[in-house]
């Protein structure tokens, strides 16, 4: 506070104001992320031993290689089921596809020698050809090849790291959106979902916006219960193209910009879903100050759980499920 002037002329320090409660649902959020990073510490120390093996077994063949890991692993950001992915940098594959193509069908040779993988699987006819490991506790593992140190993957690691540093109200909020996706089927793009990466990004977006309109950003309640509204008002607008924060890296002067909704086919039944989060979790609620009854844990029972029992064909369509 502002220092005070005494009546006899010096200087008596003004109590420090208190700090505004944060919301009950706050500390809800919190917990869970927490307790969620917490379980995760054992997987990562074993993502840790997978990456010392795979650095050995990739520097024996390749003496200028090296093992990048990207994507929620590398950022903190991770659940206990989310993949490995990892990138070597500095192949020597000039001939391209084919000679990635040879590489991994020779990496899939040595790592069959190691007493961590389970199985083995390699899809050559993805955009990117990629090795899928499991290791003997059930950990996936997909390795690419980059051709450049402007791997997509390494750039979005970058960027989230950045956000993270500068929001680091990011992370607990993440966690509990991915959690609530994942129960709700709806956090693969490759079957319509969102991806980690676009809830990270559209999340700093909403964060950027609110410390420009003036709002708090303390109170994790506030923030998921506004970034539920803002992420209604944006697409159940049927606008579904937000900008790549990396398409100027990545794109040529004049390009269209990526879009990372793209692959969102399901984008009705997020809305869907989290218009019924904010009827749950809203503050006009009895529970939104009742102690005894807690609040999150609604998001997965009432929301998660109803959806489950009442859901349709992923792939059926919504009039709000438009591509791009």
């Amino acid at each position: 506070g502002t220092p005070l002037l005494s009546p006899g002329g010096t200087v008596v320090p003004a109590a420090p104001l208190p700090h505004p409660r944060l919301s009950k649902l706050h500390d809800e959020i919190f917990a869970f992320a927490q307790a969620s990073i917490l379980s995760g510490e054992a997987a990562h120390a074993e993502v840790m031993t997978i990456l010392a093996s795979l650095r050995g077994v990739v520097g024996a063949r390749w003496h200028q290689a090296s093992v990048e890991l990207y994507g929620s692993r590398s950022t903190g950001l991770s659940l206990a089921s989310s993949d490995v992915d990892v990138t070597l940098l500095g192949m020597p594959i000039n001939g391209g596809r084919e000679s990635i193509g040879a590489a991994l069908k020779d990496l899939h040779s040595d790592l069959e020698k190691t007493s961590w993988v389970a199985s083995q699987q390699l899809v050559l006819s993805a955009r990117i050809p990629v090795l899928k490991v499991k290791s003997t506790t059930g950990v996936p593992v997909d390795i690419t090849i980059s051709d450049t140190a402007q791997h997509t993957g390494l750039l979005a690691r970058d960027l989230v790291l950045g956000y993270l540093h500068e929001a680091p109200q990011l992370t607990p909020l993440v966690i509990v959106l991915k959690s609530f996706l994942r129960e709700m089927g709806l956090n693969d793009p490759f079957t319509g979902g969102m991806s980690s990466y676009s809830l990270v990004v559209l999340l700093w977006m909403f964060i950027c916006e609110s410390v420009h309109r003036g709002y708090a950003t303390t109170d994790l309640g506030y923030q998921l219960i506004g970034f539920f509204s803002m992420f209604l008002y944006r697409f159940e607008s049927q606008l579904t193209h937000v900008d790549d924060p990396l398409s100027p890296m990545i794109s040529g002067p004049g390009e269209v910009r990526e879009n990372i909704m793209h692959s969102c086919y399901q984008i009705g039944r997020v809305c869907r879903t989290f218009h019924r989060a904010l009827q749950v979790l809203s503050p006009e609620q009895p529970a939104w100050d009742d102690e005894e009854t807690p609040l999150l844990p609604r998001l997965f029972t009432e929301v998660a759980g109803s959806s489950r029992a009442t859901q349709t064909d992923p792939h059926q369509s919504s009039p709000l499920d438009t591509g791009s």
